[in-house]
């Protein structure tokens, strides 16, 4: 056993202390800040862990990867293994339990790089810790260097291994499926492993990669917890396993198909960056310290000042029917009540008039554009003073298509086994060169002739039986060449915004976000499981980029109607937007979505630049949300009853994140008859002109709310004064 080593890092916000001797450092604190005078190689050692009866003679910690060489019983963090190397030195000629010893530790602007050696199975680790000065979010990421001169497989390669605090023995699973992501399962974590997996080719509805770690105790305002999310829009894996020792570690980490870990001489391999958020003061602190990393390092917007504009989408209000008058009818509609953009969706392409057909040949359908898209593109931007923006699906071809009859080898495929199509497509092979090229070359050539400068970029199925023109597994590599073609894209169109849609939210995490600007949340419109989606998607990412669209009256993805007060409610905080043909909307919902725009935008600013608190109640059919802004001067919330309420009487709400010194004034700021239809009568001064009162009453007190229907909902203002 050598000399101990410690290191730390620090913010005003969080502390990680790191500890180990001649092998891979291990994370000894990861929480609330210590003060720097503390001797940090003390406090190492009086975390030496008791040795129990019945086990080995020296403890192996749960390192940042742990290893079957040292003793360690649980899922290690590196499965590796090179055949045929040093026959000499008895180890039979293979190697794939291997231990890494501490070679050098590199400082680096806010983080560290550690660097371990494993001489027998010739590979290099190096792990980066970073701790942002600004949110407080650490970013972990690993590398495996292969020093040697044959091939080595790696089977798994976890992110930097995270020890979990005996205190935190529960965790937050966010699964789902189409039009119903981020639903929330909260569970003990049990003895044993728990493991989450993907293997749909993107970040999938179903295993959204990322959890959160907390105490029985932990709510929205109080109490320990601990964020983790894997930035990766591929196939991922989940490994959390509590120890009979009580230990318990966080694994995450690509989840490779045959082959897909090979590694030749020379090359390494990177996991994804691994980001984490710890918080004393429950899940909304976490919550803002991941948006306030957003907002700093990840979101890179054309033009950074510019408001998140209200979006139209031709959709839901026309589907494949691109008549140019209905489609110009659309636009006038839309910005008659003050919309800034206008998508054209699915169907302007040559013979796109159903899903069956036509993905791969980008270009506007003769039929339904004979002058091709300048006639519409001309009378948004310029008779209507709106920005265009289109649909595409670049990744995707459908079997009756020109592409796939000229280039049917183009595709993820594996032979003998079946060709399986859905939503009657197939994916193209982006590790094929042409086929990237294909793809840049045909939406470049759109955004050079068109006035474009917005993408709604789809991809409508996971990745079955994903084979490259050699038969090889190409999940890992499809996933890098997607960024790679976005990349290529904006570096040559910097000004084009991109959003991220795949069947709604099959493909929402930080890695995609650093490449494009909006998630389409949920193909579902249903203002009921939109306010369960987007509460659960506030967990890691901010209103801004949160899309979210009034749809029709009658949502046909669940078969419920909404009251349009309700719906435009539920649309109002993220980035608004409409999914429905506005040109068939009577006076009266007219009206309520021009003043539900007007508020929008009145609040926009506020909602994407403050602090962003959820509001949960005694009552789980009622939950809402809240921004605060930075100088707490201003307040906006949003209570939404999405069933009938549990008492007849609702809960007064606390606001979180007022000056408590400071005099607000609280006005309901939705209709007040949409408010009152519940109560037989409701003599508050919120009815009226609203009433003023301190900011340290509103936060512990709170605010009584007016009855409420079921799918019915209030917008409060609260003003400083």
């Amino acid at each position: 056993m050598g000399a101990l080593h410690t290191h730390r890092l620090d913010t005003l916000a969080t502390t990680i202390l790191f500890s180990w001797t001649d092998g891979v450092p291990e994370i000894i604190y990861f929480g609330s800040p210590i003060t720097a005078d503390i001797d940090v190689e003390l406090f190492a050692r009086s975390r030496a862990r008791p040795q129990g009866h019945a086990t080995l003679d020296d403890s192996a910690p749960v390192s940042m990867q742990p290893e079957l060489s040292r003793g360690f019983m649980g899922h290690p963090g590196l499965i590796a293994h090179r055949s045929n190397i040093h026959p000499e030195d008895g180890a039979g000629g293979a190697a794939w339990a291997g231990l890494f010893l501490f070679s050098e530790q590199r400082d680096i602007p806010n983080g560290v790089v550690f660097v371990c050696l494993d001489k027998h199975r010739e590979l290099a680790l190096e792990i980066t810790c970073t701790l942002c000065p600004v949110s407080s979010v650490a970013v972990f990421k690993s590398r495996v260097t292969n020093q040697g001169n044959n091939h080595c497989l790696i089977d798994w390669l976890s992110a930097p291994v995270l020890p979990v605090p005996q205190a935190l023995c529960e965790y937050m699973h966010f699964h789902g499926r189409w039009c119903a992501e981020f639903a929330i399962d909260r569970r003990a974590i049990p003895t044993g492993l728990v493991k989450s997996e993907n293997r749909r080719g993107r970040t999938s509805h179903e295993a959204f990669p990322g959890t959160i770690l907390l105490t029985p105790t932990t709510d929205e305002s109080a109490g320990k917890c601990l964020g983790v999310h894997l930035g990766w829009s591929g196939n991922h894996r989940m490994v959390l396993e509590r120890l009979t020792t009580g230990e318990c570690q966080l694994q995450m980490g690509v989840l490779h198909f045959s082959q897909e870990g090979d590694l030749p001489p020379g090359e390494s391999l990177d996991t994804p960056e691994l980001f984490i958020a710890q918080s004393d003061l429950g899940l909304n602190a976490m919550s803002q310290k991941f948006h306030t990393y957003i907002r700093h390092n990840i979101l890179k917007f054309p033009a950074p000042q510019k408001p998140r504009p209200v979006t139209v989408n031709t959709w839901e209000a026309l589907y494949f029917d691109h008549d140019l008058d209905r489609l110009k009818a659309l636009a006038g509609a839309a910005a008659d009540i003050g919309t800034e953009r206008y998508v054209l969706d699915d169907g302007w392409f040559k013979g796109r008039n159903d899903d069956t057909t036509s993905l791969g040949d980008w270009y506007p359908d003769a039929k339904k554009y004979p002058n091709g898209l300048h006639p519409i593109v001309d009378f948004v931007i310029d008779e209507t003073g709106m920005e265009f923006g289109l649909w595409v699906e670049p990744e995707m071809i459908n079997p009756d298509s020109d592409l796939y009859r000229q280039h049917p080898d183009w595709v993820l495929k594996l032979d003998p086994y079946p060709v399986m199509t859905g939503r009657n497509q197939l994916v193209l092979d982006l590790t094929n060169s042409e086929v990237h090229d294909y793809l840049f070359d045909r939406i470049g050539s759109l955004l050079n002739e068109y006035r474009i400068s917005y993408l709604k970029w789809d991809m409508n199925r996971d990745l079955v039986l994903p084979g490259d023109r050699s038969g090889n597994a190409a999940a890992h590599r499809q996933t890098m060449e997607l960024y790679r073609l976005i990349d290529r894209l904006r570096s040559s169109f910097p000004k084009v915004e991109i959003e991220s849609c795949a069947s709604g939210g099959g493909r929402i995490d930080y890695e995609i976000l650093k490449r494009t600007h909006r998630f389409w949340t949920s193909d579902s419109n249903d203002a009921v499981e939109r306010t369960r989606i987007q509460t659960g998607f506030s967990y890691f990412f901010p209103p801004e980029v949160m899309g979210s669209h009034i749809g029709p009256a009658w949502c046909h993805t669940s078969g419920r109607g909404f009251h349009p007060n309700f719906r435009a409610l539920v649309a109002g905080y993220g980035h608004m937007g409409f999914e429905l043909d506005l040109t068939k909307v009577d006076e009266t919902d007219t009206a309520i979505f021009k003043d539900a725009v007007q508020r929008y935008k009145a609040s926009r600013q506020l909602w994407h630049s403050g602090e962003f608190h959820r509001i949960l109640t005694v009552d789980n059919n009622l939950t809402g949300a809240a921004t605060i802004s930075q100088d707490q001067a201003s307040a906006r919330i949003v209570m939404m009853q999405i069933d009938r309420p549990r008492s007849i009487v609702p809960p007064t709400i606390a606001v979180p994140g007022l000056d408590p010194d400071k005099q607000y004034r609280v006005m309901l700021e939705s209709p007040v008859d949409a408010a009152g239809r519940a109560s037989r009568w409701f003599d508050n001064p919120l009815m009226d002109d609203g009433f003023v009162m301190r900011g340290s009453v509103i936060g512990s007190a709170g605010i009584q709310l007016p009855a409420l229907y079921a799918q019915s909902g209030v917008a409060l203002a609260l003003e400083a004064v």
